[in-house]
């Protein structure tokens, strides 16, 4: 089975029922801390599956 890297960045989004289930039952400040920090993986995520500008990898001092 094979699965876009993408795809896993899209599915931490998953993550968010839970984590707003914590926020509406706990009402405490490390609710809400839970939320941002999954918001923050899943950009995380997101940045480092997309696509990126290409460029000479080749050299590790850029020269």
């Amino acid at each position: 089975m094979s699965i876009a890297p993408r795809l896993v960045g899209l599915l931490s989004l998953l993550a968010l029922a839970p984590a707003a289930v914590f926020v509406s039952l706990g009402g405490e400040t490390i609710a809400a801390v839970t939320f941002v920090n999954v918001l923050i993986i899943t950009a995380s995520l997101a940045i480092a599956f997309s696509p990126h500008e290409g460029g000479d990898h080749a050299t590790a001092n850029g020269a």
